[in-house]
Formats: C-alpha cells, sequence, structure tokens
C-alpha cells in the first residue's frame, strides 16, 4: 500500500482513534459539543437507518409542535417540528434527527464532494455485521463494487443515508482505554464537512471560534481511496481539528478533479447540516461573528432564549453548515 494510502481517510480514523486516549482540546470561545443534526424528510424512515441498521441507540424524541421560541431559531415561521436524538458509543457528539412539516421544504440530497455536505464517520469492531441490514434497508453504497475496501489494515464502507448524508464505516479494534461495551458494535465518531476553500475554512474556524485546525499540506490523488469513498477521479485535502473542549475530531475535506456544487440548505430543507458547538457567551459570540460577516440565521439576527437563561443562535459558516451556538453545560 502506498504510502499517500496512509496518509488519508486512514490517517482520519487514526485521529479519532488517538482522540479516544487523548486529553481534550484546549476550550476558547468553544467549550464544547452537541449534536450533529440532520435535517429529514421523514423521521420514522430515518430512525430506522441509524437505530436499526447501524445500531444507534435512541436516547430522546419529541413529537410535532408549535414552539414559537425554536420557529425563531431557525428562522422557520409557522412551521412544527420533531425530533430524535441517538447516542454514539464512545464518541461525545451524538446524531439529532430533525424533521419540519406546515412550511416549504426542498431536499437537497448534498453528495460526499459538494461542499456544505456533513458526514459522520463510525468505528466499528465488525463491519461485515452491517452489510445484511444495509442491503435490507435498500441503503446506497458509494464504495466501489459495493463491498468493503482494505486500506492498510482497516475496511472500509462509504453508504448514504436516505436524505444523502454520508456515513464512514470503518473497521477497527477499540483502544485500550476505551470503555464501550463489547456488545457495541460501533465504538467512535468523529464529524467531517466537505469545504469549498480549505485555507479560508481554517481560517475561519481558527480565528473566529478558536479552534486549532491544522491545514492540510496537499492534495491527496490516491485513486484507490476515491473510489472507495463514491467520489472515482477526484483528489482530497483534509484539515483536522479536535472541537475545542473536547476529544471529538473534526475534519474539514476539500475536493478537487470533479464536479461539485455548494450547498445552501434551510433549516427546514431535508440534508441540512447543523453542528451544535457550546460556547462561553452565545449572546457576545454572536455578535462578534455578525460583525465580522457571519450570516446569523436566527431571526432578528441575535439569538433568542429557548427558555429563561438559555439563548440560542444559528449561524452560517463559509460552507453553509450550520452552526447551532449553545450555552456552556
Amino acid at each position: 500500500m502506498s504510502q499517500s494510502v496512509s496518509r488519508g481517510f486512514c490517517a482520519a480514523f487514526l485521529a479519532l482513534a488517538l482522540a479516544q486516549a487523548s486529553p481534550a482540546a484546549a476550550a476558547g470561545e468553544v467549550v464544547g459539543v452537541g449534536n450533529f443534526s440532520h435535517i429529514v424528510e421523514n423521521l420514522d424512515r430515518s430512525l430506522a437507518f441509524y437505530r436499526d441498521v447501524l445500531g444507534l441507540e435512541v436516547t430522546t424524541t419529541q413529537p410535532f409542535s408549535p414552539n414559537p421560541a425554536i420557529m425563531a431559531l431557525g428562522n422557520t415561521p409557522g412551521a412544527q417540528s420533531r425530533m430524535a436524538m441517538l447516542r454514539v458509543p464512545g464518541s461525545g457528539i451524538g446524531v439529532e434527527l430533525i424533521e419540519y412539516k406546515d412550511i416549504d421544504r426542498r431536499p437537497l440530497h448534498p453528495r460526499f464532494q459538494d461542499p456544505g455536505a456533513a458526514n459522520l464517520a463510525l468505528q466499528v469492531r465488525d463491519l461485515g455485521a452491517f452489510l445484511p441490514r444495509l442491503e435490507r434497508f435498500g441503503a446506497t453504497v458509494l464504495t466501489a463494487g459495493g463491498t468493503p475496501a482494505v486500506i492498510g489494515t482497516g475496511r472500509y464502507l462509504f453508504v448514504q443515508d436516505p436524505d444523502g448524508f454520508v456515513v464512514e464505516l470503518a473497521q477497527g479494534t477499540p483502544p485500550a482505554t476505551s470503555t464501550v461495551p463489547a456488545s457495541s458494535n460501533v465504538y467512535g465518531g468523529q464529524f467531517e464537512l466537505t469545504v469549498t476553500d480549505s485555507a479560508a475554512s481554517v481560517r475561519f474556524y481558527t480565528d473566529l471560534l478558536g479552534f486549532d485546525m491544522q491545514l492540510g499540506e496537499s492534495f491527496n490523488d490516491n485513486q484507490l481511496m476515491a473510489a472507495t469513498a463514491g467520489t472515482p477521479g477526484a483528489s482530497f485535502k483534509q484539515s483536522r481539528s479536535m472541537i475545542p473542549g473536547t476529544t471529538v475530531a473534526m475534519t474539514l475535506i476539500e475536493f478537487a478533479h470533479i464536479e461539485r456544487r455548494l450547498r445552501a440548505g434551510r433549516v427546514q430543507d431535508p440534508g441540512t447540516a447543523i453542528l451544535q458547538l457550546r460556547v462561553r457567551d452565545v449572546v457576545a459570540l454572536t455578535a462578534s461573528l455578525k460583525a465580522a460577516g457571519v450570516i446569523v440565521v436566527t431571526a432578528g439576527g441575535a439569538p433568542v432564549e429557548v427558555r429563561p437563561g438559555f439563548p440560542i443562535s444559528i449561524v452560517r459558516d463559509p460552507n453553509n453548515l450550520l452552526l447551532e451556538l449553545l450555552p456552556a453545560p
């Protein structure tokens, strides 16, 4: 296996494994992480994928409700939403599935290479155990040939959920420090975002949010990995950081030599991604981001209190990823 393979997607999962055994990244404006929110077209169908196929545990569900504060938060006047939260074993980040109704919705169906597409990478003990369930569900497999690819000492499979979100499955062995029970096939997870421009995105997360984001040095054109990710012919560059205050890895991926379309979903549009970040001061950070030219999605351009003393806002990063700013725990 070439050296370029060992520095590509394998390195992303190596970073995740090391994160599980490392102290939390230093906090600044950002002090923690919440959930990776997926806006979905049909919550029941998405639950069948993440719960029944991937085996993630549902921790919370909420029925449709007309909540004025939530309407203001996402600038979704008149809309109702329902949600379900799922836990990712061994990771500080969870999955939140949200469905809207009573409002116009336009499905995005992002592709892996499209800037604004956000993805979940999972470490698993036995990749083969997922294959029959993926087939029964009718999941879209991106990996060439429809079967796991062997890269180095690992096995990898890229699939899409019903709304186009990519899930990377990587087979490995939990680190000695892992506390995930052996009964759980999934033992780790991280967040990935496809970006338009790596340098601009790294500056955004470093200068405005205090990430220690390391800019990728060059594009990798290994075609085995490109075919594994469902992006044949592409080259890719990866930039990484731990989310401040956590051991959750975040990877920015820029593609080249492949057609790309920047995604710009509204909060209610299926395929829109939202990353929840916990911050020291939601009001002050929202104001400073707005002053720096960052788009504030929340109605009125300022945080809304979803309950007394708990302000939240949603802003848009340079790649149209929505960031939901939450108060520190």
